[in-house]
C-alpha cells in the first residue's frame, strides 16, 4: 500500500511538472506571437520619453519620503 502511494506521488509530480512547463511555454509562444515587435528606435523612445520622468519620479518620492521618516 505505502508504494503503491509512493509511485502514485511521484507520477502526479511528473504530470504537476510537465503541465507547467507546456503552459509556460504556451504563455510565452502567445505572447511572442500575439504582440507587436518593437524596434530599437521605439525601445529607446520609451526608454527616454517614459521610463526616465517614471524613474525619476519615483527617486524623488522615495528620497523625500525617507528624508521625511528622520
Amino acid at each position: 500500500m505505502n508504494k503503491a502511494v509512493g509511485i502514485l506521488e511521484m507520477t502526479m509530480g511528473i504530470f504537476i511538472t510537465l503541465t507547467k512547463a507546456y503552459l509556460f511555454l504556451f504563455i510565452s509562444i502567445t505572447i511572442r506571437w500575439t504582440l507587436p515587435r518593437m524596434r530599437i528606435d521605439q525601445l529607446l523612445n520609451l526608454g527616454w520619453k517614459f521610463l526616465l520622468p517614471i524613474s525619476l519620479g519615483n527617486l524623488l518620492l522615495t528620497t523625500s519620503s525617507q528624508l521625511v521618516s528622520l
